[in-house]
């Protein structure tokens, strides 16, 4: 057992996941990222996928579908398939980030905020279970404005990345 497994076991800490997806160029591209944290919202990964542009052919094509392959198929699964921290839940801000949980063995809660500070979670239609867990299971420090605010960070992550063009190929 390693000294972050055994911290973890004696601390009860979760490791948490928040996925989100940005928009850039006049809605022209989208990135997605998912900052794995440890309980306190400490970093200990950062995925970020490449710019997608959909042509507008595929917008076409896809119609009021492209949102959701775009959100599940482009960059949520591949994101989640190559984290090498294993999170206990995935937050999200985007509720199409939910019908990743049939695919997905981890569950997949949708964050709200309320007027009143609070959050709502949700989950896809059948995992209604998971969000009751999820809410038990959450820090303390999250139970409140707070769960929103590691969005934050990969908002800033993803302008930060796309002014880089990280994973973008480089034309000579």
């Amino acid at each position: 057992m390693t000294m972050s497994e055994a911290a973890e076991q004696s601390n009860g800490e979760k490791v948490l996941a928040f996925l989100d997806l940005a928009t850039f160029e006049d809605g022209a591209a989208i990135r997605g990222g998912c900052l794995v944290t440890d309980g306190l919202t400490r970093p200990m990964e950062f995925r970020v996928s490449g710019a997608i542009r959909p042509t507008s052919l595929q917008k076409v094509l896809y119609g009021d579908t492209l949102h959701e392959y775009v959100c599940n198929d482009l960059i949520g699964l591949p994101i989640l398939q190559t984290l090498e921290s294993k999170p206990d839940l995935v937050l999200v801000r985007d509720a199409e980030f939910l019908k990743l949980r049939p695919k997905v063995d981890v569950p997949i809660l949708w964050v709200r905020g309320t007027v009143d500070g609070q959050f709502v979670l949700q989950t896809l239609p059948g995992y209604e279970q998971e969000a009751e867990e999820a809410r038990d299971a959450l820090p303390r420090r999250l139970r409140g404005r707070n769960i929103l605010e590691p969005f934050v960070r990969i908002r800033n992550a993803l302008e930060e990345a796309h002014s880089l063009k990280v994973g973008e190929v480089q034309k000579s």
